[in-house]
């Protein structure tokens, strides 16, 4: 394994995680991201640990140009500050999983194994942020009224005007009304949009 990491301290830390195990060696460390693509180069690892916040070249770029090279090796994040955007930057730029330093050590040793096995871990913490923010997401507009939300479910299951009518009790005219305002309203520009909608939300069960 080769390590970027800037920080000395940092470096220690994962040279101490590293060595109370038997499977894990370090074949050499880099302080930025330029001395680590060199020693990527001619040392070939199976895993790039690398911090993402460094002075020269930042570890989202070293990840880019250890792309660009014919057999890369997996790379694993592993930093200080981290947010969703950060991380969903390192791994579009094909990181195997992203981790904080405040994550216990032997997360960081179960994430170098998973990297090294083409397996994916992120840390908990920002998944949970992650998940929070997908929720958000995936709540229906708050200006959608409670006869807007129960038609969206209709349509979600699929059923037409005329049996939309008969289940909430109002004309397939006024139905028809309705829903052309919802499609407006979600910015959906159909009723197969629409009932995607429903289920995104989760106003459809499965």
């Amino acid at each position: 394994m080769v390590v970027a990491e800037d920080d000395p301290l940092a470096q220690l830390a994962i040279q101490s995680y590293v060595a109370r195990v038997d499977d894990i060696e370090i074949v050499g460390s880099a302080p930025d991201g330029k001395p680590a693509l060199e020693l990527v180069k001619s040392l070939k690892p199976d895993v790039l640990l690398t911090d993402i916040h460094m002075p020269h070249m930042t570890g989202v770029e070293l990840i880019r140009h250890v792309f660009a090279l014919p057999d890369p090796p997996r790379v694993l994040c592993f930093t200080v500050l981290g947010d969703e955007n950060t991380m969903r930057t390192a791994l579009e730029a094909g990181a195997s999983g992203f981790l904080l330093k405040v994550d216990p050590p032997d997360m960081l040793i179960h994430g170098i194994r998973c990297a090294y096995h083409g397996d994916a871990l992120v840390s908990p913490k920002l998944l949970a942020s992650v998940l929070r923010q997908f929720q958000r997401h995936n709540q229906p507009p708050s200006d959608l009224s409670d006869m807007d939300l129960e038609l969206v479910r209709l349509v979600g299951r699929g059923l037409d005007n005329g049996d939309i009518s008969a289940a909430v009790f109002l004309a397939p005219s006024t139905v028809k009304t309705y829903i052309s305002r919802l499609l407006k309203k979600t910015d959906c520009r159909s009723r197969a949009q629409l009932a995607a909608k429903a289920h995104e939300w989760g106003l459809v069960e499965i």
